[in-house]
Parts: C-alpha cells; sequence; structure tokens
C-alpha cells in the first residue's frame, strides 16, 4: 500500500498546463503550507578578484580574495565566501498573499578541534528568505535589459538558516518561524538584495547576479539599490550563469504566480484561488474554492476543475467522491489536442482512488485504459496489482 501511495504523490507533482499557464499541483505529503519545489538553479561558476589582481573562479562557490590561501585552503576555506549547491524557489500564502521562498541549500561543515582544525565533518545547510512574490518579477523583467547592472529590494518577510537539516522537517520549521513573525512573536531584522546583470555579448548571453545579505532598515540597503552604484555591484565577486538557465530558474517559478487580485467573485478567480491553496496543501480550503468556482458555471467543460478537486478529495481519503469528481473530468472530452496528456490521467487517478476503496478490478480496468491512452507509467499498476 505504501508503494502505491507513494506513486500517487508522484503524478500529483506533475504540472498541467491551461491556455499555456501552468499550474504546479505541488504538494508536500505533510500538508505543510509551503508548496513543492517550483524552480532550481544548480549550475553557476562563482567569480572572485584575488589579492594578485587575476579573477578565481569555482563551480557554484565565490573563492577567497587572498591568492596564496587559495591555492592551499583549509576545509573551511573550501567552501569559499559562500556557495550553493542548490537555489529552489517555492510558494507559500501568508494571510492569503502570494510569497516565494528562496531556498539556499548549501555546503557546510564544522571541525571538532576547532582550534586544532582536526576533525572537520562536513554536512549540508540551508538559508530561507520569504518575500512578496510580486518581487520575483522584478528580478528578471519580461524585457530583460542587457548590460545594464542593477538591484532588487526582495523586502523579506522572514528569513533564517537551518544548519545541518533535515529534509524532511525543515519546511516544517521554516513554517514556524513564519507564523512567529506572522504571530509578531519574532521581528524579521533580515533582508536580501538581488543584484542582476544580464549580459550579451559575442553572440553568448548569460546573467552575472549576487545574493546580498542585509538587514530590512533602509540605511542598510540605500547604498545597493542607488543606481549610481550599480557599477560597482560586481566589481569584486559575482555568480554567473547561462540566461537561459537564469531565466528558467526565474519564470518557473513565476509561472505559479496566479492573477488574484481582489477578493474571488467569479469562477475564473475562485479556481486561482483554489488552485493556490491546491499547492500550498491547504486541501479544505482548495476543494471549497472549487466548490464556488462551481456554483458560477455549474455546467462548465472546464475539465481540470473536476480534476483538482478529486485529486485534493483523495489526499484527503475521500475517495468515493474523488472517484465521482474523476467520472465528470473524463466525461468531457478535450477540445484542445494539448489537454489530451491531462484528461487520460483521470483514469490513472480514479484507479487509484478505486484501489483505496478494494474495488481492484475497476482500478486495474482504468490503469489498462490509461496505459493504453499512453500513459506509461500505469503500466507499473499493471504490473504489481493486477495479475
Amino acid at each position: 500500500m505504501r508503494n502505491i501511495t507513494y506513486l500517487l504523490i508522484a503524478f500529483l507533482i506533475t504540472p498541467l498546463f491551461v491556455n499555456a499557464q501552468q499550474y504546479g499541483a505541488d504538494t508536500e505529503s505533510n500538508f505543510s503550507i509551503i508548496s513543492g519545489v517550483q524552480s532550481s538553479l544548480d549550475d553557476a561558476i562563482g567569480y572572485s578578484i584575488q589579492d594578485n589582481g587575476k579573477w578565481a573562479n569555482a563551480r557554484n562557490r565565490i573563492p577567497y580574495s587572498d591568492f596564496k590561501t587559495n591555492r592551499r585552503p583549509s576545509e573551511t576555506r573550501k567552501l569559499g565566501v559562500e556557495n550553493f549547491r542548490i537555489l529552489e524557489l517555492k510558494k507559500v500564502l501568508i494571510d492569503d498573499i502570494q510569497y516565494n521562498v528562496l531556498l539556499i541549500k548549501y555546503n557546510d561543515g564544522e571541525y571538532e578541534f576547532p582550534i586544532l582544525q582536526e576533525g572537520w565533518r562536513s554536512f549540508e545547510s540551508i538559508e530561507f528568505y520569504v518575500f512578496k512574490a510580486e518581487n520575483l518579477l522584478k528580478v528578471l523583467p519580461q524585457e530583460i535589459p542587457f548590460n545594464q547592472p542593477y538591484a532588487v529590494d526582495m523586502e523579506v518577510f522572514r528569513a533564517g538558516t537551518v544548519i545541518n537539516y533535515d529534509p524532511s522537517l525543515v519546511d516544517d520549521k521554516i513554517v514556524s518561524k513564519i507564523q512567529a513573525t506572522q504571530n509578531q512573536t519574532h521581528y524579521n531584522a533580515a533582508n536580501l538584495v538581488f543584484a542582476v546583470l544580464p549580459v550579451r555579448e559575442n553572440g553568448t548571453e548569460a546573467v552575472r547576479f549576487k545574493m546580498i545579505r542585509s538587514f530590512s532598515k533602509e540605511t542598510m540597503t540605500g547604498w545597493y539599490l542607488d543606481p549610481r552604484n550599480a557599477d560597482e555591484l560586481f566589481s569584486v565577486s559575482y555568480y554567473e550563469s547561462k540566461l537561459y538557465k537564469f531565466k528558467r530558474f526565474i519564470r518557473d517559478a513565476e509561472v505559479h504566480n496566479l492573477p488574484t487580485t481582489g477578493s474571488p467573485d467569479d469562477f475564473q478567480s475562485f479556481f486561482n484561488w483554489g488552485i493556490l491553496k491546491y499547492q500550498s496543501g491547504n486541501l479544505d480550503d482548495a476543494i471549497s474554492d472549487f466548490n464556488q468556482a462551481l456554483l458560477f458555471k455549474p455546467d462548465t467543460a472546464f475539465s481540470l476543475i473536476y480534476s483538482y478537486r478529486g485529486i485534493a478529495k483523495s489526499k484527503m481519503g475521500d475517495h468515493n467522491g474523488a472517484i465521482e469528481d474523476f467520472d465528470r473530468a473524463i466525461d468531457i472530452q478535450p477540445q484542445d489536442v494539448m489537454q489530451y496528456s491531462n484528461w487520460i490521467k483521470n483514469y490513472f487517478n480514479r484507479g487509484v482512488s478505486r484501489f483505496y476503496t478494494n474495488d481492484v478490478e475497476g482500478a486495474c480496468e482504468d490503469w489498462k485504459k490509461s496505459f493504453e491512452f499512453g500513459f506509461g507509467r500505469a503500466l507499473e499498476y499493471l504490473d504489481r496489482f493486477c495479475k
């Protein structure tokens, strides 16, 4: 039974597409309010100017400026001034406002005997920054200003560090810190300035960027944000990534920021809010918003609302209700060929819900149907449960 639960969740994080708008059906198995990973970046070159006047570089790491030390670095110096293993963007709803969570997962470590510098132990840690989703749009505008450096104040709501983190607990730790700020039991003093320089030269396009840790006071961020100082932002150190990789990192997260201006008052806005709450693991409220949307269009031919509501009900354990929604979604055959791949997944998901209601024969019929329609993952279920 555990295997089938895992595979269902793996299926749920498969993105769905509506009118070229990508809605990622990301949820966490612990139903925290933080979404799954919506975009990531794991490949950049870090540069720093050394005291001999030459630039040093390293993958995903800003080297120290001391030339001699860089030649024979200690374990701590091998980590660089800073480094990252991967950058990730997630989403969280705070008081029904869309925020992004930037996770900087980096290589870390410590000596058992620091004075002697002996007994080095390596591990991974995380920095996180929570900021309004609208600020992400400023990091890489639609009209990219090539060869013009600029800085963006991310106006961080909450930031923190989790040393030697446990992947299964890190989201809950972040949630608790967000709630502490939300409940005014903790004042957030940290901020982040994102410095960006899109470069186009000699037929190549790249993005230089820096994540400048600062404080929320304007006096601490003002220098970085002053356009007169823009050229100085990249004079000592920076990361550089291929434009298409950095663009994908930003855009893939932006595409999850749905239009939700004002209070929902029609089918589309209630559906959008339902998707947001679904992504954040708030399944009860997501189902409620889908229900409200259907009050406006009870005869809608938009099958995805039934698909999403069915998945949400299934994750809540209401498998009979989920089967009814998948039935409705299957009855609404797609008019757009781009929706076909999503439509056939309703058979697969209905099969999972039937399995949980002990209708193994019906489950196998649905998995067989979805496999015949081209959903290859169903074959594993057929081999495991339908022989």
